[in-house]
């Protein structure tokens, strides 16, 4: 191979290196530019953006604006007003420091910049393309900023190779805005997406306020402390309303959003085994430290720190959010915000953000309960020792029950579980039946979500369609951003599953029908599991991903353990378990059945 010799790359090239880390897509840099705007001191902040964007990213502001001997300056890389010893890093108080994101976004788009100081009597336009100054004049215009990218990546269209469709980076930015607006109740956002206004967030007093108007129709409980320097603020909402994943549970340390692996453990297992396994409640939770005990120098998107004592962070976060769980007054049929004062040493000093905001301490409600979800029924408890095969006396024949278990034709099968005897339930769950040589015992969940899976799995196949059932009334969940982008993203999928939804509102979602098959289902929780299953499986083969959303929906239309049969209802459940090949496992891997041999019980007890 060729030797080349070593030579410092120009400056154009390692700014587009440099790019590549900075500005990973139009979210960062629309991130960039409004933290630059609150950074000015803004109090209104207007976002325009075109073609998810790349065509076009359009930030407003009305902060301090650029000098004219400013503006070119302000493109050069380490260019910054923010710091001038390295020691200012332990005291940052603003987003930006290192000067690195505007030369990143110019070297690999086309730039216009307008802007004024409240000193100046005109402003300045400054154009650059790729990184180079192409024109600079002065201009009129208002106090404050405009900076315009366009054609984003246009010099580096292998970028452009990896973004999603315009809908997916429209909800990276939109997500990317409230993410900074969420502690900024002090400065208005807006954002329109190709002329059509996607966020409107006013200006308003508190915290509180803002994040309702971010989570309107969730019950939000507030609370606040301190424990060895480490002030916490949160505000959340309760278990039965938590989210697959952390895409709406927004975690600030010092006034910056970050996502960090000591935080979010802390959160969750300050709510006490109440949430499931990968779910976080919705809200907010700040972190406020001294300068010094963290360091924000260790991304280049600047949104993951690293903390001197992270068992004080983990300690304090755990501490105040466990007593809030523990004190607050939530119910599903009354939302609103709810400011719960906790016993000191709690205090009701809120952590620092820039130009801090105030807090209020009134309670809040801002919206009506959402429609009551049908719960499932109660079924009454099995009489002892009937035969499956004969219905007690005076009880017709097994008919289509409420839980859809309608007997099925029968098939060869390993084992005739209608010929077994059936002698009742232990602890709800398991279902014991009595063979001449053994005891056989069903998991009742796990063998009816076997044949719940098989149902949608011959129906999708037969029909490429799983057919719905219309609810009476739609269920309205106001979601977070983020959120209600997501599911609209994947509302084709959902619907192809049984599952009809649609935005209703700028952060609402509408559930309007269900999969019939899945008809005594929680609407919401259905959402949110099927969600979470249709984003799992965009890692693997398209029929591994179709079994494992068809798995999870199964679950959700199976008698759960604790729900006690009837005969009846037994006695179908073993007629479906015949008409399937089952092959002993439930679409999860467990084991449906279990046989224990008479002579191993009666060795076990030494009858044998």
């Amino acid at each position: 191979m060729d030797r080349h010799p070593i030579e410092v790359l120009s400056p154009l090239v390692a700014d587009q290196i440099a790019a590549g880390e900075v500005v990973e897509r139009p979210s960062s840099v629309v991130k960039e530019l409004v933290e630059n705007a609150l950074d000015a001191g803004a109090t209104k902040i207007r976002l325009d953006i075109e073609a998810g964007g790349v065509r076009r990213i359009r930030v407003l502001d009305d902060g301090a604006g650029l000098a004219a001997d400013e503006v070119k300056t302000a493109f050069l890389r380490h260019a910054t007003s923010k710091l001038r010893r390295i020691e200012d890093l332990d005291d940052v108080s603003t987003f930006g420091f290192r000067g690195e994101a505007l030369p990143s976004i110019a070297a690999v788009s086309r730039i216009s910049v307008r802007t004024r100081t409240r000193e100046d009597i005109e402003g300045t336009l400054l154009v650059l393309q790729g990184g180079r100054v192409v024109e600079q004049r002065s201009a009129g215009c208002p106090v404050g900023t405009e900076i315009e990218v366009a054609d984003l990546f246009f010099n580096t269209p292998a970028r452009l190779k990896f973004l999603k469709k315009e809908s997916t980076e429209a909800s990276h930015c939109a997500e990317a805005l409230v993410r900074l607006a969420a502690l900024r109740p002090d400065v208005g956002f807006t954002m329109s997406h190709a002329g059509r206004t996607v966020r409107n967030l006013s200006r308003v007093e508190r915290v509180e306020e803002r994040v309702m108007a971010m989570f309107g129709g969730e019950h939000l409980v507030r609370a606040q402390g301190e424990e060895a320097g480490v002030k916490v603020l949160a505000i959340l909402g309760p278990p039965e309303l938590s989210r697959a994943g952390a895409g709406s549970l927004y975690t600030f340390v010092n006034g910056r959003f970050v996502r960090d692996k000591t935080l979010l453990p802390a959160i969750a297992q300050a709510f006490g085994g109440t949430l499931q396994r990968g779910q976080y409640p919705v809200g907010l939770v700040a972190i406020d430290m001294p300068p010094g005990s963290f360091d924000v120098n260790v991304h280049p998107q600047k949104t993951e720190v690293r903390f001197a004592e992270p068992q004080a962070v983990f300690r304090a976060a755990h501490r105040v959010i466990g007593q809030m769980v523990a004190s607050a007054v939530w119910s599903l049929g009354s939302l609103g915000l709810r400011v719960k004062e906790e016993a000191t040493p709690l205090r009701n000093e809120p952590p620092s953000v820039p130009r801090e905001p105030t807090f209020g301490f009134e309670e809040h409600r801002l919206v009506p309960p959402p429609p009551a979800v049908r719960p499932e029924p109660v079924l009454p408890a099995p009489s002892p020792r009937p035969r499956v095969t004969d219905p007690p006396p005076g009880e017709a024949p097994p008919q289509p029950l409420q839980l859809g278990l309608e007997p099925q034709p029968q098939t060869n099968h390993p084992t005739r579980l209608r010929d077994l005897r059936y002698i009742g339930s232990a602890r709800s769950t398991f279902l014991l039946l009595e063979a001449d040589d053994e005891l056989v015992i069903i998991d009742q969940h796990a063998a009816h979500e076997r044949v719940t899976y098989e149902r949608l799995q011959r129906e999708l196949t037969a029909t490429g369609r799983l057919s719905s059932q219309r609810l009476l009334t739609a269920v309205n969940l106001d979601l977070g951003p983020a959120e209600a982008d997501r599911i609209e993203e994947l509302s084709e999928q959902l619907g192809r599953h049984g599952l009809e939804v649609s935005r209703t509102g700028p952060d609402r979602i509408g559930i309007h029908a269900v999969p019939a098959e899945l008809a005594l289902s929680s609407p919401a929780r259905l959402l949110a599991d099927m969600v979470l299953a249709l984003e799992e499986g965009r890692k693997g083969s398209r029929s591994l991903d179709e079994d494992h959303l068809l798995a999870t929906m199964a679950c959700h239309g199976s008698i759960r353990a604790g729900k006690q049969l009837s005969p009846a209802e037994v006695t179908a459940l073993l007629s479906q378990m015949e008409s399937i090949d089952f092959a002993g496992h439930c679409p999860h891997g467990r084991p449906v059945l279990t046989r224990l041999p008479w002579r191993e019980l009666e060795r076990r007890v030494h009858r044998g």
